[in-house]
């Protein structure tokens, strides 16, 4: 059953649902802190049935019950009445569902977390075990070692044929590092004598790479006055052929004119034979005139 209850300023209150015992008396569930949904409820009047004193706000944290607010009894344990009255409606049976897998969810986590636990006390306990054994062998190799160098100082050890060895030792090895030292000096003189001989080739290299470079430049300054000069030529060339052909030309024009020109003069001396042959013709009748008159 839902009940309303209303305020001074007229407006409603959210509805609250009664617990589902006819007495309002149930088991707590458990909680969880909601800051949205904490502290006395004081603008409902839905108090503590038994202690009529106002309820607490809580949001559930069990079950299908998981995540629904209700109000509860404010008394602390002990005194508390387990008064619960649920704010908010079951849920579906399909959130109901899945609340329970959840549950069963972290329960099954609770158990495994429980299982390592244990395995890891079992493994904590074999390895204290291996650690203490280890910790017996330690003090018997201790002892052992002290016991060791306990008879080694009892025994009396003659030393002086160890100290000549190494005094021969000493001996031959500074011999052999003498010697090693001449071969080094002998071999030192030689690289600088190889060092120098290289230096000298080197120079002697980079004067011939000189000397080869200047000639390439040069033999590539005389390509170029040669490239220059023929094509100097070549235009030379193209200008005497231009000029010979002008020539050949002007040539075949004078061969014209020539041939014009005797034609002229044979014209010309055919007419002076004609004009010679009419002159003397016309002497002919002069004289035959002359003669006329004469007569």
């Amino acid at each position: 059953m839902v009940l309303e209850d209303e305020s001074s300023d007229d407006h409603s209150s959210p509805p609250y649902m009664h617990s589902s015992s006819t007495d309002g008396l149930n088991e707590v569930p458990f909680t969880i802190e909601d800051p949205d949904y904490k502290g006395l409820e004081l603008d409902v009047m839905s108090p503590c049935e038994k202690h009529d004193m106002a309820s607490e706000r809580l949001v559930a944290f069990e079950g299908t019950d998981t995540g629904r607010r209700f109000l509860a009894c404010a008394q602390p344990e002990g005194s508390n009445c387990g008064f619960v009255e649920w704010v908010d409606h079951q849920w579906p049976p399909t959130m109901q569902n899945a609340l329970l897998k959840l549950w069963a969810m972290v329960e099954d986590a609770k158990s495994a977390r429980v299982n390592d636990n244990l395995e890891n006390s079992f493994t904590i306990h074999h390895l204290t075990e291996e650690k203490n054994k280890l910790e017996a062998n330690y003090d018997k190799l201790v002892q052992d070692v002290h016991e060791l160098m306990n008879f080694q100082e009892d025994k009396v050890v003659d030393f002086r044929h160890l100290q000549s060895a190494i005094t021969y030792q000493q001996e031959v090895r500074k011999e052999l590092t003498d010697d090693m030292k001449a071969k080094m000096a002998k071999k030192d003189a030689e690289t600088q004598q190889l060092t120098q001989k290289y230096e000298v080739l080197l120079n002697l290299t980079r004067a011939q790479a000189t000397v080869i470079q200047n000639l390439k430049l040069n033999k590539m300054k005389e390509k170029q006055v040669l490239t220059e000069a023929s094509m100097n030529l070549e235009l030379k060339n193209a200008e005497l052929t231009k000029c010979q052909e002008k020539l050949t030309q002007e040539k075949l024009e004078l061969k014209l004119q020539v041939a014009d020109l005797l034609k002229g003069n044979k014209k010309h001396i055919e007419e002076k034979w004609q004009l010679e042959f009419q002159n003397e013709k016309l002497k002919e009748k002069f004289r035959g005139i002359q003669a006329i008159l004469e007569k």
